[in-house]
């Protein structure tokens, strides 16, 4: 709590062990597991050739981006990032529940590995140490769980073997275009089973700077890429699920997009609703939705916002502080840390909306999955 605001972090990260793939890796998949076999700053791991990266992954990050890390950090640097020290920082921050996306684990669901059954030992090596992490925060730390989407029945399995677990908040799909476009009916079954066992799907942007603005990293604007990329994979990803057809099928389904802003938002679904029902409708071809882009993200999206970004105010407007999550990024070097919850408290918001951001929304978009109450009284 923080001057008497609950503060859910809808979007933290978990930091995982350099040997998690040695030692979480089923014994039938271990000669095929990533190979890390370096670091940058504790946070990004460099891989050696294997099917997960075929050519190596080299540091994907210059030394110095993470030179203050001992000072901001400090212990939790020191002993790689324990619960512990994560525990101490929130309460530090004021976050009574952090829920935490993979970094490393991403390597679990690359464009290089072919094999379903391996993504999918992956996936369950990378989420059973996700869930033993968990455990030793009193339902303080939930994460979000991968799934292996080169198989749908896969992924299926796969959720149902989490759903017992009170660790899982929700699960991580990849950015539209990644893989194949999210709107195919094949993955059907896969909104269903999350729409029955009521857990969010969570889109978090930022795989085209690696893909799609490979080109102007590579000559030197990292900055730039960086800047486009993640909002461009929020904006796709959310059109994909409205009129694909998504949200419309499956109307109990919810859906997150994260560490793009909100700022871009109500420009997004204003151009959203002129395509589908106003003057450039004509686009759609007659394919038609029965409501409003804008209709379906009120009932069942939702966007992380950062604690200090300067277009909050007119978004928290447009939804009525609805729909809206805060989020810290930590312990990322570029997460708005130490201070990111006195950041947000100092925006120019009603504080009404300011209860909804910090708490409210992200009750609305986890749900039950949470256990705030266990997790308040720990």
């Amino acid at each position: 709590m923080r001057n008497g605001f609950r503060v859910i972090d809808g979007d933290g990260h978990m930091q995982e062990p350099l040997d998690i793939w040695d030692k979480y890796v089923e014994k039938a998949f271990y000669d095929r597991r990533p190979l890390a076999i370096d670091h940058v700053g504790k946070v990004l791991f460099a891989y050696a050739p294997c099917e997960a990266y075929p050519k190596g992954r080299p540091k994907s990050r210059p030394d110095s981006l993470f030179d203050d890390f001992p000072q901001r950090y400090g212990e939790a640097y020191d002993s790689w990032w324990s619960m512990a020290t994560r525990l101490e920082h929130m309460d530090q921050e004021g976050i009574d529940v952090m829920v935490g996306f993979p970094t490393n684990g991403n390597a679990a669901t690359t464009l290089d590995i072919a094999d379903p059954k391996l993504m999918a030992a992956l996936c369950r090596a990378y989420n059973n140490w996700a869930t033993e992490f968990c455990q030793d925060s009193r339902g303080r730390v939930k994460f979000i769980a991968k799934l292996p989407l080169l198989d749908v029945d896969e992924a299926v399995a796969e959720i149902k073997r989490l759903e017992p677990r009170p660790e899982p908040a929700a699960v991580m799909l990849s950015d539209p275009g990644t893989q194949t476009i999210w709107s195919d009916a094949r993955f059907d079954p896969l909104w269903r089973v999350l729409s029955e066992h009521d857990i969010a799907a969570c889109f978090h942007g930022g795989n085209s700077q690696q893909h799609l603005f490979k080109p102007w990293r590579e000559a030197g604007m990292p900055s730039l890429a960086h800047a486009i990329a993640f909002p461009m994979d929020a904006m796709l990803a959310m059109g994909t699920m409205i009129f694909g057809g998504v949200l419309d099928r499956f109307p109990r389904l919810r859906v997150g997009f994260y560490e793009a802003n909100a700022g871009w938002l109500s420009w997004w679904l204003s151009r959203l609703d002129d395509h589908a029902i106003g003057r450039q409708g004509r686009f759609t071809y007659g394919n038609t939705l029965p409501l409003a882009p804008s209709e379906y993200f009120r009932r069942q999206c939702f966007v992380a916002a950062d604690a200090d970004e300067g277009e909050l105010g007119p978004v928290v407007e447009y939804t009525h502080g609805d729909n809206v999550l805060f989020n810290s990024d930590y312990p990322h070097p570029d997460a708005p840390f130490p201070g990111s919850v006195d950041m947000f408290l100092k925006q120019p918001i009603p504080d009404e909306a300011k209860r909804k951001v910090l708490w409210d929304n992200s009750l609305a978009l986890y749900g039950a999955r949470l256990g705030v109450e266990a997790a308040l009284s720990a």
